[in-house]
């Protein structure tokens, strides 16, 4: 294909576009610029396809879009042209306008000042051609500089002065232009001068808002006034800016592209070189009036350079867009030559879609057994006792139309399902109601105890109306011999990526083992890593323990932490989630010492809430801690970073904040574990907030036990999360379960509704709880058959079970977490 020149005008369009093969020329000026002809730029364009050869509809489309392309990138072009432009003339003017202002005020000024001697003009003035003389004010001319002897000054003639003020103005670009207050044209090329240096620079438009410039060549008002002021002046005074006529001839001789200092002062040096009148002495003048001419000289200086930088800028963005256009216009022309248009590859910014929950899956704690065998992660367990009770309850609530949910046991790899509640048929769940067949509102439940369940399980609800249905398990366990003797318990726990543990023990006679399962479909590779009193413990070789899905791990710590009061550990899985918990038990002698269920904390923060922390009555504490200083209540707070924690420990009562008296400066070490003795405090149930100013957990170790010489047990209360919406809890089947309830920062309302052996719900009870406060709450005080209770807040509460057993048991329960269904996925919607 033939050249293409593609040269836009600010006020010109792109409408018209010639075919493909076809030159063009477009030639018009900038408007103000007086019929200058534009540079033409022109962009050799290969054209991907000739006119004659026949094209197909995708060549076609192709060509279009090209088109289009081309059109979009030219007004473009015109629009930067034409704003340019406005912006240059804009500035011009400004400059123009503070030029005769400045002179104006100068020539004023000079008015007050006593009139200076007129020198003597020389004689050979006379032989001077009246362009040249022109040239050089006869203010200028001063005593001592080429002047003959004797000669007089010739005044200033004012019609002369009228006359020049009102000629016509040269068109921009030509070798002369008027000086604002000089009173007539300057740089009139004489006979010896030499001639102005050409102007190779592309035409700038002086026009403007303010001061527009007429296409005939009239002077501008405003400029025709400030001349005129200018020439009014009497010959004698000196003129701020006509001090030094040459550069000031040059300077508007020159267009404003190719204006600099520079080039007027080596013109000035060529006119005195060529005969020119030598430039006189500078006459003196007020500090006023020197600082007014020396901001003029700034001005011309600044405008100077923005001219210049303006024409390299309006070309520079010429030819981007030229070339942008004929790029694009020829990619889209040849790929549409051999393929079909491309799809639109456009992408929407990714969003959280949002869908319909699945079943809620928990995992429920194996019961306690006796560890047997080699350490490590694949040790062997035999039953701890002869009389044990170990238990699941479950418990499941219906929507507003009284619909129960289907629910199910099955142990760990989906084998053995046992169901607890009839499964709904799928197009009848996903329905959302309000209210039943007979329009009426309300709720009920199902309560299901399961025995003998020893393994992990899992516990699966069914959503109704697309949303997570309420529903949830506890396990609990009780042995009155073996070596595991006592009261554990443990909220079935929903898979997460991050686990962490505080509260274990190393030390001789107690054993922890952590459990960890797979519930999902994707393999997990798991890092543990533990601390103890004195910082970091070496795990290199638990950093990539994989567990398949449907697979569950034991590690034994001890094997890792050796004889260590105080461990905690943080479980990493990447790939599938998982589920964790401790197992830990202790032996004094041959006389058991307790057996627990440890849940894992809260996230690390700087503030840690523990709900539930009960304390034995000080006789009992004594009594049991004679011999062994262990057997106390203790706090264990653990650093979650290198740069360890100070921190500090309110107790909270059902009046409020309860006074104690801790160590000012308590802290926890670098990645260490910081034991605090909680032996001060008064018997009774109590909340403990751990505030520390960098991230740590916290668990509460309580012991149960009057006489050294019989069996104690102890359990670990940890920090918990606030309660979310609509949460329930069964109660422990083994001992007596109460509900310790706390706020921290803002007063709680908190709605409990208890459910009875047979599933129904009891009226809703309302308990209002003052921030600081902790309260006791017992739901057989509300019916005997109490086996679990649904919680609402309106504000953070946090909330802790309780169990006290016969025998001198304990144990401790986490409000299990909310169901979730199935999470949102990120979608990408485009290419």
């Amino acid at each position: 294909m033939s050249d293409e020149k593609n040269v836009n005008t600010p006020g010109s369009s792109d409408e018209s576009q010639e075919p493909a093969g076809q030159p063009e020329s477009q030639t018009g000026a900038p408007s103000g610029q007086s019929g200058q002809p534009q540079p033409a730029q022109p962009a050799s364009v290969p054209a991907a396809v000739p006119a004659a050869v026949p094209v197909s509809a995708a060549v076609t489309k192709a060509e279009l879009k090209a088109a289009k392309a081309k059109s979009k990138a030219d007004a473009k072009l015109a629009k930067v042209r034409e704003k340019e432009a406005q912006i240059q003339a804009k500035a011009e003017a400004r400059v123009r306008e503070k030029e005769a202002q400045i002179q104006a005020k100068a020539a004023k000024s000079k008015k007050a000042e006593p009139a200076a001697e007129k020198p003597a003009k020389p004689e050979t003035a006379s032989a001077v051609p009246a362009s040249a003389a022109a040239t050089v004010p006869a203010s200028d001319a001063k005593p001592g500089h080429d002047a003959a002897p004797g000669a007089q000054a010739k005044p200033a003639d004012p019609e002369a002065d009228d006359s020049a003020a009102g000629a016509p103005t040269p068109a921009a670009g030509t070798a002369s232009s008027p000086e604002p207050g000089s009173g007539g044209p300057i740089g009139t090329p004489g006979p010896a001068g030499p001639a102005p240096e050409e102007n190779t620079a592309a035409p700038v438009p002086e026009t403007s808002d303010s001061t527009p410039t007429s296409p005939a060549g009239e002077q501008p008002k405003k400029r025709s006034e400030a001349a005129a002021a200018a020439g009014a002046v009497s010959a004698d005074t000196p003129v701020p800016g006509a001090q030094e006529p040459s550069k000031t001839t040059i300077a508007h001789a020159t267009p404003a592209a190719t204006r600099n200092p520079r080039d007027s002062k080596e013109s000035g040096e060529q006119g005195a070189a060529t005969g020119a009148p030598a430039e006189a002495p500078k006459s003196q003048e007020s500090p006023k009036a020197a600082r007014r001419r020396e901001k003029l000289e700034r001005a011309r200086a600044a405008a100077a350079r923005d001219a210049e930088h303006s024409s390299t800028r309006r070309k520079t963005g010429a030819v981007l867009l030229s070339l942008t256009a004929v790029l694009a216009s020829g990619g889209l022309v040849a790929a549409g030559s051999l393929l079909a248009p491309a799809p639109d590859t456009t992408t929407l910014p990714a969003a959280v879609t949002s869908l319909p929950a699945g079943d809620a899956l928990s995992v429920c704690a194996s019961t306690p057994q006796l560890l047997k065998g080699v350490d490590g992660t694949d040790p062997q367990f035999a039953p701890g006792a002869k009389e044990i009770s170990s238990n699941l309850r479950s418990v499941v609530v219906s929507d507003l139309a009284k619909r129960i949910p289907g629910s199910t046991f099955s142990a760990l790899g989906g084998s053995s399902k046992q169901t607890l509640t009839e499964r709904l048929d799928d197009a009848e769940a996903s329905e959302s109601r309000s209210a039943d067949d007979q329009g009426l509102t309300g709720r009920s439940s199902k309560i299901s105890t399961v025995n003998n369940a020893d393994g992990k399980q899992i516990f699966e609800v069914q959503p109704l109306g697309e949303l997570p249905s309420i529903g949830s398990t506890l396990r609990s366990y009780q042995a009155k011999d073996g070596d595991l003797a006592g009261l554990a318990a443990a909220s079935c726990q929903v898979p997460a990526s991050t686990w962490r543990f505080t509260g274990l023990q190393t030390t001789t006679g107690s054993t922890s083992v952590l459990h960890l399962a797979n519930p999902t479909s994707t393999a997990a590779q798991v890092a543990v890593d533990l601390r103890g009193p004195e910082g970091p413990i070496d795990t290199s070789t638990l950093q990539n323990v994989v567990i398949a899905p449907g697979e569950q791990r034991a590690i034994v710590l001890g094997g890792y932490a050796q004889n260590l009061s105080a461990v905690a550990a943080t479980v990493t899985s990447t790939g599938g989630k998982v589920t964790g918990y401790v197992q830990q038990a202790a032996l004094r002698g041959l006389t058991p010492s307790g057996v627990d269920l440890v849940a894992g904390n809260a996230s690390a923060s700087n503030t840690q809430v523990i709900p539930g922390v009960w304390i034995d009555n000080k006789n009992n504490s004594a009594k049991l801690s004679k011999d062994d200083k262990s057997l106390v209540p203790q706090l264990h707070v653990a650093a979650a970073g290198a740069q360890g924690a100070g921190y500090k420990v309110k107790v909270l009562g059902a009046s409020g904040e309860v006074a104690a008296s801790f160590e000012q400066n308590l802290a926890a070490s670098s990645n260490a574990v910081s034991v605090l003795n909680l032996d001060q405090l008064a018997g009774g149930y109590y909340t403990l907030v751990v505030e520390a100013d960098a991230p740590v957990t916290a668990s509460v170790k309580m012991v149960r036990g009057a006489d050294p010489k019989d069996a104690s047990d102890t359990a670990w209360a940890v920090s918990s999360n606030p309660l979310a919406g609509n949460q329930v809890m069964p109660l422990s089947a083994n001992g007596t379960g109460k509900f310790v309830i706390a706020a921290t920062d803002v007063d709680s309302s908190i709605d409990a509704v208890v459910v009875a052996k047979d599933g129904t719900l009891q009226k809703t009870q309302k308990l209002s709880i003052k921030a600081g406060q902790s309260l006791v709450f017992d739901p057989r005080e509300t019916t005997e058959d109490a086996q679990a209770v649904v919680f609402s807040s309106d504000a953070n509460a946090y909330i802790g079970q309780v169990i006290l057993g016969s025998d001198q048991s304990i144990g401790w329960a986490a409000m299990p977490a909310a169901n979730a269904g199935r999470e949102g996925i990120v979608v990408n919607v485009g290419g």
